[in-house]
């Protein structure tokens, strides 16, 4: 069975909703789907004085770390994490410089790449942070698959190039119905690359 690794960085929940479910569709449509974290320590910090961060934080920290093993294992790796000033969070960013190496030893190429993200302010905000991680996965020698145009779908603000969830000012608005539809069609189009009959 091929193997996607869903690497996040999440803070008020947000990501790890969005990679949690990404990871159970996924293994529906029969792929070996797992879930993992980039390091934050201070998440801790926010836990304790932001509700949204308190109501994940211990199952955001029961995931599994992620390391150079785990994306050379891959045959997918999804990308999700919050946008901060219209870019990837310092830990996501933290996280990618340990990268540097693989990409001169050419490890991760032709593996197939995608990426979420969630924002307080806008769609167009969401999707400077995606365009920083598809570089990378383009620096990397990765294969982005985009999201797409989807006129099938009664409505979507999406990006064609990944996922944006907007969260608001608090970061407390939470993924619903029409994100989670937008995320299986995005499922769909992801398993079909590397989903075993």
């Amino acid at each position: 069975m091929k193997r996607c690794s869903i690497i996040i960085h999440s803070v008020s929940g947000n990501c790890f909703i969005i990679g949690n479910y990404l990871k159970e569709l996924m293994a529906e449509r029969n792929v070996d789907a797992r879930l993992y974290r980039v390091d934050d320590p201070d998440l801790h910090i926010w836990a304790n004085t932001q509700e949204t961060t308190n109501e994940f934080y211990e199952d955001i920290c029961e995931l599994p770390l992620v390391g150079d093993s785990t994306l050379h294992k891959s045959d997918m790796i999804i990308l999700g994490g919050p946008t901060r000033f219209g870019n990837i969070s310092a830990e996501m960013k933290t996280f990618l410089d340990t990268t540097l190496p693989l990409s001169k030893d050419k490890s991760l190429e032709t593996k197939f790449f995608a990426c979420f993200t969630s924002c307080s302010n806008s769609t167009c905000e969401g999707a400077h942070t995606l365009n920083s991680l598809i570089y990378w996965a383009q620096s990397m020698g990765m294969l982005h698959i985009p999201f797409g145009v989807h006129y099938e779908l009664e409505f979507s603000d999406q990006p064609v190039s990944g996922i944006v969830h907007l969260a608001g000012k608090e970061d407390s608005i939470r993924p619903g119905d029409r994100l989670g539809h937008e995320l299986e069609v995005y499922a769909d189009i992801l398993a079909a690359y590397i989903q075993e009959d």
